[in-house]
């Protein structure tokens, strides 16, 4: 019986989504709480894994257990051995064919930017950036993100051969001083979207013209771009399936 479920957590808790040995993980959580209920041995299969630090509104899990349990009463069960730190939104049976992450055909991720001043009780939730800068350069860098690009320049992981990808959309809603980057694509690589929120940053603060952004892209060159943002700001919001 294969289960989805659509969950949110706090990445300040965890060394992020995948199990690692000799720290605690998202995976490992909800591998031992749905093994206990399930009363077997139950491995989770995501979307794709978040860094250390960064936080999910809307990841997506899968998972194949041997009896059936009915999906309102798994996920209050599950809430409550989870409580408070991961949070089970959605749970449904699903065919046996659904892939959480090999199904998944593209990705929104939001990035939060607080320019007033520093709060320590929002401080793992938010990048806090006292920097001038001007937001209508920055809409206009984020228009050369838009598109089927080579995004080599914004990859960190070097085993990653395909670097091509279509980012759908690119916005930024500016509300209580603060800045909500609302970024769409088919596939992310390990950072890719930090990379390009420290970039559209150094865009703001005046140390690269909007036009710089277009031959970064075509350089192809990880050295062009050697800033990464803070994980506290960025949230995988949803995962989209046809």
């Amino acid at each position: 019986m294969r289960y989805k479920m659509i969950i949110s957590y706090d990445g300040s808790y965890f060394h992020g989504f995948q199990r690692q040995k000799d720290y605690l993980t998202v995976q490992e959580i909800l591998e031992k709480a749905i093994s206990e209920i399930a009363k077997e041995t139950v491995t989770v299969k995501s979307s794709g894994r978040t860094d250390t630090g960064v936080h999910a509104l809307g990841q997506v899990i899968h998972f194949d257990i041997l009896n059936k349990i009915p999906p309102k009463n798994f996920a209050k069960v599950l809430n409550k051995k989870l409580y408070p730190h991961i949070y089970i939104k959605e749970a449904q049976i699903v065919d046996d064919l659904f892939h959480a992450r090999k199904l998944a055909v593209k990705k929104e991720y939001h990035y939060i930017v607080s320019l007033n001043e520093f709060n320590p009780l929002e401080a793992m939730y938010k990048h806090f950036f006292h920097n001038r800068i001007d937001i209508a350069k920055i809409k206009e860098a984020m228009t050369y993100i838009v598109g089927k690009h080579d995004f080599k320049t914004f990859n960190k992981n070097k085993q990653i051969k395909n670097t091509v990808r279509t980012i759908e959309s690119f916005e930024l809603e500016a509300k209580n001083n603060e800045l909500i980057f609302k970024i769409v694509g088919d596939g992310f690589m390990h950072n890719m979207v930090r990379i390009i929120i420290a970039l559209m940053l150094k865009v703001g603060e005046g140390k690269y013209e909007p036009s710089e952004v277009k031959q970064m892209i075509e350089g192809r060159n990880r050295k062009l771009v050697p800033y990464v943002a803070p994980a506290n700001g960025l949230y995988l919001v949803k995962v989209y399936y046809d």
